[in-house]
């Protein structure tokens, strides 16, 4: 890498910095404190609050990735053209290419750290805040998918912990090849310290794909290795799960035969949202090579314009189809991506060189 690509790369950087530094201030500030604070149960206290708003910061901040990265662009290579530093580099026979380059492969590897940060470090806390503001206890959950010990899968419409009761339970029990070997079903269901004691349900068994009896019962009692208390804490909100945490939960419930779109969208969500960032330097090089000179205050107004469209299409519109399941759940993320990429590669092509 040349000097002047270096000079440029760590102006970008340095301003992307900042600029991500600042908004994710203001996200803490603004949305978080003015916003969620005044939720929270009077129960809570204030350091506890706060320490909810710090937890959720991480998770929060991942959404003006997009925005800082193209600011930073449009920062950078605007005051080029404003200062006309570009046309003196493009007279001495430096293409505008040479100087994009390193700052797209910079911030693909970016992207992938913060695809890192978006799994391990942002979802944990994200949850961390979720069950401080559930006062850590979780007393009552629905639709809980648990696997068991014996290679059990736990599926429970309702769960009070209070009153150790269970409203519509089932039980599948698997094979080494995940094939349903038996099903469970209780209308409801309590536990003790070493059963389950179900009521109103029926037992199934199979062979393959064929079912080989039907049981029915009023009351039958099964071994319990299970806590309950587990049930209730794997129930964690989809956003605050890691990608191996959804992907085990997509196979759980695929196994259960439920349908899994939100988890799918989610998964995908959240390996392509951090990709934005890399996304939007296609669009905002060369629209801050053409308007540079137009000042900073209006690449903001630009930048605010166009992330705001991309969370239109991508969030509003495109996931929002496919947790419906009008579209595949990889084209509902990855689609304004591809959108987004195809038309700053048009751009760029057509950018004087």
């Amino acid at each position: 890498m040349r000097i002047l690509e270096r000079y440029v790369l760590i102006e970008y950087l340095r301003t992307f910095v900042f600029a991500l530094a600042f908004f994710i201030a203001l996200v803490i500030t603004v949305r978080l404190l003015d916003k969620d604070i005044k939720r929270f149960d009077e129960e809570v206290s204030y350091l506890t609050a706060i320490q909810i708003v710090l937890l959720q910061a991480p998770r929060r901040s991942m959404e003006v990735i997009p925005l800082a990265s193209f600011l930073a662009v449009f920062f950078v290579l605007g005051r080029k053209v404003e200062n006309n530093e570009l046309a003196a580099m493009q007279t001495a026979g430096i293409s505008v290419y040479r100087l994009l380059l390193p700052i797209l492969v910079s911030m693909f590897l970016v992207c992938i750290a913060f695809v890192i940060f978006y799994d391990q470090v942002a979802s944990p806390a994200y949850h961390r805040a979720n069950q401080l503001q559930k006062k850590i206890r979780l007393r009552r959950s629905r639709n809980v998918v648990f696997k068991g010990q014996h290679n059990r899968l736990f599926y429970i419409q309702n769960l009070d912990l209070e009153n150790e009761t269970i409203d519509r339970m089932t039980i599948y029990e698997l094979d080494q090849h995940d094939k349903v070997t038996r099903q469970i079903f209780a209308d409801s269901a309590t536990w003790s310290p070493n059963q389950w004691h179900l009521s109103k349900g029926y037992v199934r068994h199979f062979d393959g794909a064929s079912e080989t009896t039907f049981e029915p019962f009023v009351t039958k009692q099964i071994e319990r290795a299970e806590e309950p208390e587990r049930f209730a804490g794997s129930n964690k909100h989809l956003s605050a799960m890691t990608i191996g945490e959804l992907r085990q939960q997509i196979k759980y419930k695929q196994t259960a035969g439920q349908v899994t779109r939100r988890e799918e969208v989610k998964l995908h969500h959240r390996m392509a949202y951090p990709f934005a960032a890399f996304v939007v330097i296609l669009i905002g090089a060369p629209i801050s090579i053409r308007f540079g000179g137009a000042g900073f205050f209006a690449g903001l107004l630009v930048a605010f314009f166009l992330v705001f469209m991309y969370w239109g299409i991508s969030l509003a519109t495109l996931e929002g189809l496919g947790e419906n399941g009008k579209l595949p759940p990889a084209v509902a993320c990855w689609g304004a991506n591809v959108l987004y990429a195809t038309i700053g590669g048009i751009l760029i092509w057509k950018m004087p060189k």
